[in-house]
């Protein structure tokens, strides 16, 4: 894990905490995936299901291309699948890091669809530089074995799972959350009037799991505003603490409120942006984590609380798209800045304080 550099600044009485090209996500490999994996060129869409016999299948080795594998001179639609088991259902949402793909793919987890990188015909566009990050709910998981499917396009040149690490991982910064706020969200596109106050009706908005790009969960062309928001209560353990919220990064740019009060954003203008710069002063909103501190007069201790998070996607990619997305006390966020400036024995460190 690269070091990276944390940053602070307070905006119209709203502290902003971000980290300027940190991986916000503090990752632990769980198992690794690279070696040998089931593989079938051609396009099937039963070849995703658990159930489909893939014995008459051919062995290819991954991270490495098909090419170099008695495929050569192939371009088209290719699947990859792999068996794994697990002794117990994992307790928390984890990470499928694949290094790169050329040029496009589909990733289903035991049948479900998880995410998607690059375009698939007839909108093809290639994402072959592209590390992919796909975050697989628990509830995608089951005792004993479990199918990786994956679904690649290539379109000229090379093709296949190219680059590691192949890796499932878990989220380490999800256990110093004292409020985890992954997962299920509302969602609309375009402009939502109203849609900061805590009242408004978002019962006929979509769902979305929070981190992921909006483009795996159906708007794969969708450039724009949208709107998320998320109701939840403060445990009675937080009362009375000074807390932080974290929205993760964001592509590319937000506004958020916590029940209808402004408490921060990253936009390209105004003195918001001001420490959202990357180097020779290139903006890299995108980059940012958000950290967010909440007013106390802001918290509801005594019933439902109220995010709303109003998004600006400026092209490609667009969404809360990384994690940790929570809230943790003052105290466990300088923990946690702790945590992640550690070079290069972070982890120790991490462990060290989890276990005292």
């Amino acid at each position: 894990m690269i070091a990276k550099t944390l940053r602070y600044f307070t905006v119209i009485g709203a502290l902003l905490l971000s980290f300027a090209n940190v991986n916000s996500q503090v990752l632990q490999e769980e198992q690794s995936l690279e070696g040998h994996w089931k593989f079938s060129i051609g396009d099937n869409e039963q070849w995703k299901n658990p159930d489909y016999d893939d014995s008459h299948w051919q062995h290819i080795r991954v991270p490495d291309s098909w090419e170099s594998q008695g495929y050569s001179d192939y371009n088209g639609f290719a699947w990859y699948r792999k068996t794994i088991r697990l002794d117990i259902v994992p307790s928390e949402d984890l990470i499928l890091i694949i290094g790169s793909i050329d040029d496009a793919d589909e990733v289903y987890i035991n049948g479900r669809f998880v995410g998607r990188t690059g375009g698939l015909p007839p909108h093809t566009k290639t994402a072959y530089n592209q590390e992919r990050r796909y975050l697989i709910p628990q509830s995608y998981w089951q005792k004993g074995s479990n199918l990786i499917a994956i679904r690649v396009y290539d379109l000229y040149n090379n093709g296949g799972i190219m680059g590691g690490p192949v890796t499932l991982n878990s989220n380490l910064s999800n256990k110093i959350l004292n409020l985890n706020l992954a997962g299920n969200w509302k969602f609309a596109v375009h402009n939502q009037a109203g849609a900061h106050e805590p009242n408004y009706d978002d019962s006929n908005w979509s769902s979305i799991e929070v981190p992921a790009y909006w483009k795996s969960a159906g708007w794969p062309d969708y450039d724009g505003v949208a709107w998320y928001r998320k109701s939840f209560t403060i445990p009675h353990e937080l009362r009375d603490k000074e807390l932080i919220l974290l929205v993760g990064k964001i592509d590319d740019e937000d506004k958020t409120w916590f029940n209808g009060t402004r408490i921060g954003g990253v936009s390209p203008s105004g003195s918001r942006s001001s420490l959202a710069r990357g180097l020779m002063g290139s903006y890299q909103s995108h980059r940012t984590l958000r950290a967010y501190k909440i007013p106390d007069s802001a918290i509801n201790y005594n019933g439902t609380n109220t995010i709303a998070v109003r998004v600006v996607d400026t092209g490609l990619d667009g969404g809360i798209y990384e994690g940790p997305v929570g809230i943790m006390t003052k105290e466990q966020y300088k923990k946690f800045e702790e945590i992640v400036r550690k070079e290069p024995n972070y982890f120790d460190v991490f462990w060290e304080w989890l276990n005292n």
